[in-house]
């Protein structure tokens, strides 16, 4: 399910509409909801947008069971920035999260640089792997933290019109592995977890608000909260063997 832009700022400008919004999404029955994907549409992306990653940070605290795919392009975003913001998300989520890749971004002023959006999310997914969650050893005793040798840098070069990024990332990797990477309809992107928009998946719209006022459904966690289930677990996709890929 897909939450357009405007709601989510009338959501963080409006006092108890981050609820009001969440309760909406339960009320729609989707266990994964992508935040800002209407920015990869030329009709309905223009104009300043809220930052994807602070809507769900917000959402994802009153949906603990819910699963989140942000949407990001290269334009006027950088891969490494964009790689450790996602995957700083889904730790503070427990491993709920995704990214959901676009071609260009209507919502930000156009630099007039091209990127290429396969190129964008290789780069991403690369530096997710850099970093093994189980390489962090936690020995206080010993004075070790991790096993550095595990710990590898990216080197990417991608030539005069691509990015260059060397890595590796300063965050490990999550609980579900790495986040789910999503291409948006018109990324061609062959390792893609996933494939989102137009005839190729279309995302159900966010119901309507309701004028009546009922309790409301969105968690207000106050005591300790079970282990919900991955974003990759919702999907039902399997977690990627970075090592096997690494070697």
């Amino acid at each position: 399910m897909a939450v357009p832009d405007a709601d989510l700022v009338s959501a963080v400008t409006t006092p108890g509409g981050i609820v009001a919004l969440a309760d909406r999404i339960v009320r729609s029955g989707a266990s994964v909801v992508a935040i800002g994907a209407d920015r990869f549409d030329r009709a309905t992306g223009t104009g300043y947008r809220l930052d994807p990653t602070t809507a769900t940070l917000a959402l994802g605290r009153a949906l603990p069971g819910h699963g989140f795919l942000v949407a990001v392009a290269p334009t006027r975003e950088h891969p490494y920035n964009v790689a450790r913001r996602v995957l700083s998300l889904d730790h503070v989520l427990d491993g709920r999260v995704g990214l959901l890749v676009g071609a260009v971004d209507h919502g930000v002023p156009d630099s007039g640089e091209q990127h290429d959006p396969a190129e964008f999310a290789d780069v991403i997914r690369g530096l997710w792997r850099t970093w093994p969650l189980d390489s962090i050893v936690g020995d206080r005793d010993a004075g070790v933290f991790a096993d550095t040798e595990r710990i590898l840098p990216l080197d990417h070069d991608g030539g005069p019109d691509g990015y260059r990024v060397r890595g590796p990332l300063t965050t490990p990797s999550s609980r579900q592995g790495e986040p789910v990477l999503a291409a948006w309809h018109d990324v061609d992107l062959p390792t893609a977890d996933l494939v989102l928009g137009h005839h190729a998946h279309p995302l159900a719209p966010l119901p309507e608000a309701t004028s009546e006022a009922e309790p409301s459904r969105a968690s207000r966690p106050t005591v300790p909260q079970p282990v919900h289930p991955t974003l990759r677990a919702l999907l039902g996709l399997t977690v990627p063997d970075v090592a096997a890929v690494r070697a």
